[in-house]
């Protein structure tokens, strides 16, 4: 943090310095009574570049960007009265953004010729680890100074110096065009580009932004031919066009984006993100009862759980033998490594009997490469038809109650008969037989 202090300070004090030298040059070579470029008093300079039509012709008025490398030539076209001037000294004054680049402030005198034109040529330095591109990207300024008639005259220009189209950031973005790093495989990415042009009018490049896996193997690319870059900033959208595929390898992925135009230098931007793995699998089935009378109810009860990295929703559906569960259950935002569990019920009532093999599927999801665990096979489930009655089973047994209420009053009445009955009178004959 202190570094980044003094850093700052070095900054603004290279900055203050910069005007104050302005303000000294101007002082010490044009005097406080520099007049500026006037054509109604005759005397006139014009500083301007070789960037037709936006070279800066007038006075006071700014010239096209410039890039690294390139070369400057400033002109100064000195008139008195309309007709040039020729053989007059012109004090060119050029200023890089920092104080600190090497050769700037750049002070020359040349003398105009027979066209009353002055000039002076530089090139431009190219960033490097010693010289980073804020020492020499920003606003330059120039300044053409010239004695006329016993007065001075000056004319002033400033240009832009940086990387004319520059691709300033990409990053990925989701469906709703929000930022998003974490893309499952067999989904899109989506790409927002900010672009940034610093001349004065379009530019044709060829865009190419090109998507590369954990192991640097790209997979998939968009291409725009012939794409228009406006002057100042660019913003591009796009979804659906970069297709995570099913060989992309999980982890650390890229975005490189590319804009070629043969008559400029644009460096290359790349953002990371992370490919993803979608998995999620039917753990576990059990049921309320094995054994079961046609018209039960049997409670199947499923538990689910995410393998994959992402956090997901899905349907799971319940089956006997071959035959649907009437429900399907939608599980909501299930989170990585979280298990949920739920019940389907199933109603035997019009199942034929027969043992039926209980078994859960969930959906399969897109970009979900192991699939095999989203069924799970439970044990089979017996269901017997229901015993046949006469009656139906409640009334059945109200009769039977009845039955054995009517049989126990029978033996009763009987057993109280049996008591009351009077004993028959018995006779005896008795025969005596004569001594």
């Amino acid at each position: 943090m202190i570094e980044l202090n003094k850093r700052k300070r070095t900054r603004l004090l290279q900055g203050c310095l910069l005007f104050l030298l302005i303000a000294i040059h101007q002082l010490l070579f044009f005097g406080i009574a520099t007049v500026q470029a006037n054509p109604s008093e005759g005397r006139r300079i014009d500083l301007f570049t070789q960037k037709e039509p936006y070279s800066g012709r007038g006075i006071n008025v700014s010239s096209d960007a410039f890039a690294p490398q390139e070369e400057v030539i400033l002109y100064a076209y000195v008139t008195y009265g309309g007709d040039p001037v020729q053989n007059k000294p012109v004090d060119f004054n050029v200023f890089a953004p920092d104080p600190s680049l090497e050769g700037f402030p750049l002070y020359r005198v040349p003398l105009t010729n027979a066209s009353g034109i002055a000039s002076i040529s530089f090139r431009i330095p190219h960033p490097t680890s010693e010289i980073p591109e804020e020492v020499i990207f920003g606003t330059w300024f120039a300044t053409a100074a010239v004695d006329i008639a016993g007065e001075r005259v000056v004319d002033t220009l400033t240009f832009r110096v940086g990387w004319i189209v520059e691709i300033l950031s990409i990053e990925t973005i989701d469906t709703n065009l929000k930022p998003k790093t974490h893309f499952a495989k067999g989904t899109c990415v989506g790409v927002k580009l900010h672009m940034r042009n610093i001349a004065m009018f379009s530019r044709i490049v060829n865009l190419v932004v090109t998507a590369y896996d954990n192991i640097s193997v790209p997979f998939d690319s968009i291409i725009w031919n012939e794409f228009t870059v406006e002057p100042g900033e660019t913003y591009i959208y796009a979804y659906c066009f970069l297709n995570i595929s099913e060989q992309a390898t999980i982890g650390d992925a890229k975005l490189i984006a590319t804009a070629y135009n043969p008559q400029l230098e644009i460096p290359e931007a790349f953002t990371k993100f992370v490919i993803t793995s979608r998995n999620i699998a039917v753990v576990n089935v059990t049921v309320s009862s094995i054994d079961v009378i046609a018209g039960q109810i049997v409670n199947v009860t499923v538990t689910v759980t995410n393998r994959g990295d992402e956090t997901e929703s899905f349907s799971v559906n319940a089956y006997y033998g071959t035959f649907l569960i009437n429900q399907t259950f939608r599980v909501e935002s299930l989170s990585p490594n979280q298990n949920r569990s739920f019940t389907f019920v199933w109603n035997t009532t019009y199942v034929p009997a027969g043992s039926y093999t209980i078994k859960a599927v969930a959906d399969t999801l897109l970009g979900e490469t192991e699939t095999s665990d989203n069924t799970f096979v439970d044990g089979a489930v017996i269901v017997r038809a229901p015993r046949v009655l006469i009656f139906p089973r409640e009334l059945s047994i109200i009769v039977l109650v009845v039955a054995a209420a009517i049989s126990l009053f029978a033996i009763v009445l009987l057993l109280t008969r049996r008591k009351k009955k009077t004993p028959s009178s018995v006779t005896l004959s008795v025969d005596v037989l004569p001594d």
